[in-house]
């Protein structure tokens, strides 16, 4: 596999699991928003801040793809 292949697998792979962590973010903060119990809240924002470094962490590596792509080159 040439390395402009392993980059387009990275970007493909990192978009999709970003664009999953989004939903997962949408759902958790739904569900945090009817959230009544104390617990539950804290729970969920705890899950929340989780998700929220996942999702900067996958736009880290989309970010940083493209310089990869052109240093392949």
């Amino acid at each position: 596999m040439s390395k402009t292949d392993c980059a387009n697998n990275i970007f493909a792979s990192a978009s999709l699991h970003l664009d999953v962590v989004d939903e997962f973010i949408a759902i958790t903060q739904s569900k945090l928003n009817g959230a009544t119990s104390d617990f539950t809240r804290d729970s969920l924002t705890d899950l929340l801040a989780g998700l929220t470094e996942q999702r900067e962490t996958y736009r880290a590596v989309l970010a940083a793809v493209p310089a990869v792509t052109a240093l392949a080159a």
